[in-house]
């Protein structure tokens, strides 16, 4: 199995990991801070992955191909989409009812979608959606089957946006024991049937899991601790889920977080891998 994860440096680029955590790609450049993907986007040579990231260089969303094949990230962007934030923080992709669409948000709680697709020009990027929290916005994630985009507001809580017609609803807040400041990382967990909602709370280096298909209903949280060898996972910020199956070791499906403190040894941030299987019996999910 050829699974690789990519994940942004900060201050320096985007590397692409190999499942031992082994770095097989560096591409460096710029201060992406959020990166998503997302499969069969139509390049003008057939369909492959495309990657995004935000960009607080110049606060733009930046475009890359991954391809496939070779497991490899082509380090000359595709593209460049202003924002016209005056700092860019999160970025999520998605792909509703066939359409590509690139959301970024911003310090102060703005956000944005686009709809993004080839031609013989490049990438043409067209505004959709445009919405205001009012305070820090960062990570996000797009829910293709239904088209709401799940936006963490640092301060604030964790919101329901239909990019459809606009509506917002907080599903959970600040303050009220399962959530406190700062709120980070969304993702979303779907093996065909059952769907949850992973968010990470970086204030107290856990993560929380709401159950989509009840009505975004919480159902627990986990903390990822230290072993003998490896120490646990402290001020989280992003956070990757996936039902796929990446082999024994994570037959149900893989979690990726966001460590930034390392003890084990004294290091510098990187990022921790566990199994959603354990998560799924420890939490009881079904």
């Amino acid at each position: 199995m050829n699974s690789k994860i990519i994940g942004t440096q900060k201050k320096g680029g985007i590397y692409v990991y190999n499942l031992d955590g082994s770095i097989a790609q560096e591409v460096l450049g710029g201060k992406p801070n959020n990166v998503d993907l997302r499969n069969g986007f139509s390049f003008i040579d057939g369909k492959d992955v495309i990657v995004g990231a935000s960009d607080r260089i110049d606060n733009t969303i930046v475009l890359w191909r991954f391809m496939q094949k070779d497991a490899r990230l082509i380090t000359k962007p595709i593209a460049r989409i202003k924002t016209d934030f005056p700092e860019v923080y999160g970025f999520c992709l998605g792909q509703i009812d066939g359409d590509f669409y690139a959301v970024a948000t911003s310090k102060v709680g703005d956000i944005k979608a686009f709809k993004i697709r080839l031609d013989g020009n490049g990438v043409i990027s067209e505004k959709t959606f445009e919405k205001s929290l009012g305070s820090i916005a960062e990570g996000c994630v797009i829910d293709d089957k239904t088209g709401h985009l799940y936006v963490s507001q640092e301060l604030v809580g964790l919101w329901d946006i239909n990019l459809k017609d606009s509506s917002a609803n907080l599903i959970d807040k600040v303050g009220n024991g399962r959530l406190v400041a700062d709120v980070e990382g969304a993702s979303i967990w779907d093996d065909g049937t059952h769907r949850y909602l992973a968010v990470s709370v970086q204030g107290d280096s856990r993560f929380n899991i709401y159950d989509i298909n009840q009505h975004h209903q919480y159902v627990g949280s986990f903390r990822v601790v230290a072993s003998e060898k490896i120490d646990g996972v402290t001020t989280t910020d992003g956070i990757d889920v996936s039902a796929h199956n990446f082999g024994p070791d994570y037959p149900e499906g893989l979690v990726v977080v966001q460590d930034d403190i390392n003890t084990m040894p004294d290091a510098t941030q990187n990022f921790k891998l566990v199994s959603w299987q354990v998560i799924k019996e420890k939490l009881v999910l079904k």
